[in-house]
């Protein structure tokens, strides 16, 4: 019964935590897009989000992507891009075994496991490890320095960024990062919750690994967690509690560092206003031999907090190679900003107060260069030459030469500062030197990845292919096959204009959101940046100027938005009993925002519309408003109009109170077929109503507990699987797309996951071109992918593709990439390409091994590749040009 309270005690101070950090806003506004996270996917029943339950989720995806007699692959989808944005990296090493420096790791906090093995070069390439990994959360990798060929990735973000992905647990390969296993007593985050979130891992010069933990449940689990057998057992050797919540201390690790004599130092303390909580430094010396960083061992050497009567939060520490001096960036507890800059020369006996920079930020200097936000990016590095250069970052990246009493700023992002310095992306989450190596540094931001070879004073990008980008929205181009937007956290909404992988290019920073192309008219596009404040283009995307009358304080952060292309105008969510109506997108002057009173929500706000595709005429709109007891929806007529009518309204049962609605979707040629989604956990997430929102049935079946955030009927003649059924329902949920074909049965509806060539990545939007049954999905975490809905009479014979063979097939404009399995004995095969109409297009017989296929003579369009080896092996997927 203990755990339990300390379960409950503990989320809910977490949940109210981040309802309160933040007193100002970021470029990416993080603490606003955790709110509304949080209350799109918390549990209305416990008030706060059990993420727990997501490594469930993930692993019964998984289960079923693996079981061939369940597995189907009538979506194959296919990567988009982009190929020149990144995004949240927190994970970073060089490879011990290249003494060029070239080989280079990194991992996504949405995207996986990703090598580099020409890092240095101009023409860099990036290569995803783990595209099926069961968990793509990764935020800390570590290579064994005795035995480089065994690398550890620990998964789940455990920063209290809202948008972040628990883990299910640490992951180990033995052949340099070719293969993954997650050690089973880690797996779903452990037994009792110690590795729900691997915020760092080293390992010792003889073997020995520790993971700075922290639980997304418990109050007394997590901590400093060692391996002394490679990870097949553990103990926690740092974190206590003597009888209660209020009392454990120092089971939110976030920093562990060796130095170069073996000392091993450890941080905790992360984001709480519990003083059990607060941030302290600990040292465990190499002279305790085996016993490093065994309980007995620690020592407390925290900075003395300023002023002496608070509390630090989180703490980062930096070692210098001479061993002696320590640099400790110490959180506010009161403002989440830093605090100091804490130095020791002494090993952490002493500590002296130092300068805090001078960082000017939108025409402002100041010095909290995190702008308040040291629980989500703060990192410091010190040149392993001189223990007097210093390296920190927030948003930016300052720097010292004469041990932090004078800085100069290195890097900015914001405009308003006209320091003539280089431009990276903001949010520094890891810098990492070269080892020996006073110039070459590597930083990761909130867009990627950068590398410097002159100390910090220039930086070239390293993102192209590395495609970890973190979707909120996308919308698709009524007649250019290959244009597409997308809205992106903290990198802007994108433009796609080609075929295979994309270079795009922004239509406009900042955060993207919601867009939409009208579907009769291309030339009209819009785009969000957050709230109710859009920009709008009559010329196909080319230029986009300000709506009239927006505003970045109304609405949600990420807004939902609806788009009627009969009428021209849009649909926003606003304040409660309201909604945002913006009209003139085809006329001549600046279209103009203004808010309809609507008090049939009954004090709610609109969390998701549905232009009823039936009215051909538009301005029959379907408003839900959801979030507080029952949802409501509400058919309307003349929602284009300052005077909306009322068709119908209903607050139905079915539906879990405090529910959010995600999405609602209308049969196109049955007005009285609706389908809705909830995005929460613990709620039935899928819903559906033949008589027009009278009545609702639970389809959720066998999906598992997840955020199902988009839901849009399939079209009739689609075939999702083998049943040779038509039509059906497509998902996008936290563990990828799932899809039913036919008819549902309620609770008794058999849900597929469809993540051929995506992988197990959460999804936000659903997209359908009816020209050529294009869809689109927007990832949080790997970009867009794109795939062909096959139809009853086109789709791929149903054939169990033989295990081993064939890894995966994929094609960019140019050519078919084919990589093959681990099977023996196969000399040769046949590999054959064929379109949606049957006819085959291209047959060219080959050895066994990974192929480049030229296919630039083919139109766009979707095609379906089978592969058959010469003892009757065989393979068959979609894929998309």
């Amino acid at each position: 019964m203990a755990s339990i309270a300390c379960k409950n005690n503990r989320t809910e101070k977490e949940h109210e935590a981040f309802e309160k950090e933040g007193t100002e806003e970021h470029e990416d506004g993080m603490e606003k897009w955790m709110e509304q996270n949080a209350m799109m996917t918390m549990d209305p029943a416990l008030g706060y989000v059990p993420y727990e339950r997501l490594d469930a989720a993930q692993q019964y995806t998984k289960s079923l992507m693996n079981n061939a007699t369940l597995r189907t692959n009538a979506l194959a989808w296919s990567e988009r891009g982009p190929n020149n944005v990144g995004g949240r990296t927190r994970a970073i090493f060089v490879d011990k075994r290249d003494a060029t420096g070239n080989t280079v790791f990194a991992g996504g906090v949405g995207g996986g496991i990703w090598k580099c093995t020409n890092f240095k070069s101009a023409n860099y390439t990036w290569i995803l490890l783990t595209p099926d990994l069961a968990n793509m959360a990764v935020t800390a990798l570590a290579q064994d320095p005795t035995t480089p060929n065994t690398i550890y990735a620990g998964t789940g973000e455990g920063w209290f960024n809202s948008d972040a992905i628990k883990g299910s647990g640490i992951y180990k390969s033995i052949d340099g990062g070719l293969t993954w296993t997650v050690l089973p007593t880690t797996q779903n985050g452990g037994t009792s919750g110690d590795f729900e979130y691997i915020q760092d891992i080293v390992v010792t010069s003889s073997g020995t690994v520790f993971a700075a933990c922290r639980s997304g449940r418990f109050c007394n689990v997590g901590g400093v967690q060692k391996s002394i057998n490679g990870g097949t057992s553990w103990t926690r050797t740092l974190g206590t509690m003597t009888s209660a919540c209020a009392d454990a201390i120092n089971f939110r690790a976030t920093d562990l560092e060796i130095a170069s004599n073996g000392d091993l130092y450890v941080s905790t303390g992360t984001q709480s206003d519990a003083v059990a909580n607060k941030g302290r430094v600990y040292k465990s010396s190499n002279s305790n031999g085996a016993a490093i960083g065994d309980l007995s061992t620690w020592v407390e050497i925290t900075p003395t907090a300023i002023p002496s009567s608070a509390n630090w939060r989180r703490i980062e520490i930096a070692i210098a190679s001479n061993n002696s001096t320590i640099y400790a960036l110490c959180q506010l507890t009161a403002s989440s900003a830093i605090g100091a800059i804490m130095k020791s020369v002494d090993g952490g006996t002493t500590w002296t107060n130092m300068t805090l920079p001078a960082w000017c930020d939108q025409g402002t200097t100041k010095t909290d260069f995190t702008r308040s936000q040291c629980w989500y990016d703060l990192i410091a590095a010190v040149d392993p030459n001189n223990a007097n250069t210093l390296l920190v970052g927030g948003v930016d990246i300052l720097k010292t030469v004469d041990g932090a009493t004078n800085w100069q700023q290195v890097t900015q992002w914001s405009s308003g500062c006209s320091l003539g310095i280089a431009n990276i992306h903001a949010d520094i989450h890891n810098i990492l030197y070269y080892p020996s190596s006073s110039n070459e540094i590597i930083a990761t931001t909130d867009g990627g990845i950068y590398y410097s070879t002159d100390g910090g004073t220039s930086w070239l990008n390293r993102n192209t292919n590395y495609n970890v980008t973190q979707y909120y929205a996308c919308d698709i181009h009524p007649t250019q096959t290959n244009y597409f937007l997308a809205g992106a956290q903290d990198n802007g909404t994108q433009k796609f204009t080609q075929p295979g992988i994309n270079t795009t290019t922004n239509a406009r920073g900042g955060d993207g959101a919601f867009c939409h192309i009208d579907q009769t008219d291309g030339q009209i596009q819009v785009v969000a940046v957050t709230n109710n404040d859009y920009r709008y283009s009559r010329d196909g995307g080319t230029t986009f100027s300000a709506v009239s009358g927006g505003s970045s304080s109304t609405g949600f952060f990420i807004n939902p938005t609806e788009y009627d292309d009969a009428l021209d105008v849009m649909y926003t969510a606003a304040a409660a009993n309201t909604y945002g109506l913006i009209t003139g997108f085809s006329g001549s002057g600046a279209p103009t925002y203004q808010v309809v009173p609507f008090t049939d929500l009954g004090g709610k706000q609109v969390t998701a519309f549905k232009v009823d595709p039936n009215v051909a005429a538009g301005g029959t709109v379907w408003m839900v408003g959801s979030n507080s007891s029952v949802p409501v929806f509400i058919k309307v007529a003349n929602a284009n109009t300052a005077t909306p009518s009322v068709i119908t309204s209903i607050s139905p049962s079915g539906f879990t109170n405090g529910c959010y609605i995600s999405s609602i979707d209308v049969e196109n040629g049955n007005p009285n077929h609706l389908l809705a989604t909830a995005s929460n956990y613990g709620v039935n997430s899928v819903l559906e109503s033949t008589d027009g929102g009278t009545t609702w049935t639970n389809v959720e079946g066998n999906l598992p507990d997840m955020p199902v955030r988009w839901g849009i009927f399939a079209p009739a003649n689609a075939m999702l699987n083998s049943s040779n059924t038509g039509g059906g329902i497509i998902l996008a949920t936290e563990t990828g797309i799932w899809c039913t074909s036919g008819t549902t049965v309620g609770t008794s509806t058999v849900w597929t996951p469809q993540n051929t060539g995506l992988g197990n990545v959460s999804c936000y939007m659903l997209k359908y071109r009816e020209s050529d049954r294009t869809l689109a999905v927007a990832t949080h975490g790997r970009g867009l992918f794109t795939t062909v809905i096959p139809s009853v009479a086109t789709a791929v014979n149903t054939v169990q593709n033989t295990k081993g063979f064939i890894t995966y097939a994929s094609a960019n404009a140019n050519t078919l990439f084919i990589k093959t399995g681990t099977l023996t004995g196969i000399k040769n095969m046949q590999v054959s390409v064929v379109d949606m109409q049957g006819r085959t297009l291209l047959s060219e017989k080959t050895n066994y091994g990974n192929q480049s296929l030229p296919i630039n003579r083919l139109p766009a369009g979707g095609y379906i590749v089978k592969i058959y080896g010469n003892n009757k092996e065989q393979y068959t997927q979609q894929f998309v040009k």
